[in-house]
């Protein structure tokens, strides 16, 4: 309420109070300042999320490069055969040759090479020399994975060298007598097969699509050889010659 003053002539004034004291004024400064206040709270509320989503972002992204894994290498069987000579008689694997797998070679003399091998029927029954010998069907090398226990008889070679293959085996299409298994040393497929030196038997172990023939480089109907056959090699399946040298073509 405004106040009324006279002066000295009896003229009233009306004495209005100042801005600054009036009730409606400082009510709608506290409502401003609220407001400024409210205003900065979601500004930094605003720029913690955009804070948090740029972090859940990078989170994700680099979550993302953890994914990626280095390929695996190739597992390689480490060969245990140790090199050893030894002269005609009877040797057992695990006491006088360790196990593991041999290219076996005549350093002198010729003779029978056998085996005895009571856990499979991948015997060795060859002829082996110091050269290649057709008529007697003597081939120069044999290459097989020896067993423990199995039995091996040297008979008139004056010394025999067994020596460990590499370690790390790979594919071959021409192969020497010996065991050879499919898809360590011959990769599976459909081939043709046939001889390129020398002559004996070809035989397989794979159920009823075993391979059972006298391979040679020529053919002798009365013998029943021929020079070559056609099969089916699957994984695991072990391919047995004792030819001097065989080949294999693809299909």
């Amino acid at each position: 309420m405004a106040k009324e003053i006279k002066d000295k002539d009896g003229i009233t004034y009306v004495q209005k109070k100042p801005w600054y004291k009036r009730f409606w004024v400082w009510v709608l400064i506290v409502v401003v300042v609220f407001c400024i206040i409210g205003g900065m709270s979601s500004g930094s509320d605003d720029e913690s999320s955009n804070s948090n989503d740029n972090s859940s972002s990078k989170t994700t992204q680099q979550s993302k490069k953890t994914t990626f894994s280095k390929p695996k290498k190739a597992v390689v069987e480490k060969n245990t055969a140790k090199l050893v000579t030894l002269g005609a008689g009877t040797y057992t694997v695990g006491r006088d040759i360790e196990p593991g797998r041999y290219t076996i070679t005549a350093a002198s003399g010729s003779g029978n090479l056998s085996s005895d091998n009571e856990s499979n029927d991948e015997e060795i029954n060859v002829i082996l020399g110091t050269t290649v010998d057709n008529d007697m069907e003597q081939i120069t090398s044999y290459t097989v994975d020896l067993t423990k226990d199995e039995k091996i008889k040297i008979e008139s070679i004056q010394s025999t060298k067994f020596v460990p293959t590499p370690n790390k085996r790979k594919f071959q299409t021409t192969l020497g007598a010996g065991h050879w298994e499919v898809g360590k040393d011959i990769k599976p497929g459909r081939y043709e097969i046939t001889a390129l030196q020398g002559s004996g038997n070809l035989i397989s172990n794979n159920g009823e699509d075993d391979i059972n023939e006298i391979l040679g480089t020529t053919a002798d109907e009365d013998s029943g050889q021929i020079t070559k056959v056609t099969a089916d090699l699957v994984k695991g399946e072990i391919l047995n010659t004792d030819l001097q040298e065989i080949k294999l073509t693809a299909e």
